[in-house]
């Protein structure tokens, strides 16, 4: 004969601990999700050295970054693992965070970071497949990228905001 009482309370004790596990799951997930939105306003020096490259075509190194560190340039500095213990961790002793806006307000001042076109530059806007003239009237930084506003040829109907992937020269 079976025990049902028995049967019974083991599988609501395997319930509640199952439970327990989810929420304890759903409490790191969320933990781990605020830590890796935090980390984004935050670049690492191999994050830097790889914007030089792509933005400036310029080789930097370690040695650069950490001498504008030192010398305040970059803002003050956070330990990536203590603050975001959560995610994954690089490898290397020390992990230095520099808050994002510091690092590329200084790039740009540097000229390290320029936009692709400057004002009145003439170009070719892409939209919807179709392609037509404009001169940039002013151009904006966001983040890493450039925002251009663009005044139309044909019609001198302005653009604003229109993104550096849709301009080409000529």
């Amino acid at each position: 004969m079976k025990d049902y009482d028995l049967e019974i309370r083991v599988v609501k004790q395997k319930i509640e601990d199952a439970h327990a596990l989810l929420c304890q799951l759903e409490t790191e997930r969320k933990n781990y999700l605020t830590q890796l939105e935090r980390r984004k306003a935050f670049l690492s020096s191999r994050e830097i050295l790889d914007i030089l490259e792509t933005k400036a075509g310029r080789a930097g190194s370690m040695a650069t970054v950490k001498r504008w560190a030192d010398q305040g340039f970059l803002g003050d500095w956070i330990d990536e693992r203590e603050t975001f213990p959560l995610l994954v961790s690089k490898q290397g002793n020390k992990r230095f965070l520099f808050p994002r806006e510091s690092v590329l307000t200084y790039l740009y001042k540097k000229g390290y970071l320029r936009p692709s076109y400057e004002v009145l530059d003439r170009i070719q806007l892409i939209r919807d497949s179709t392609c037509c003239w404009g001169i940039i009237t002013s151009v904006k930084r966001s983040d890493q990228h450039f925002i251009y506003q663009v005044q139309l040829e044909k019609t001198g109907e302005v653009l604003l905001s229109v993104p550096e992937e849709e301009l080409l020269i000529p």
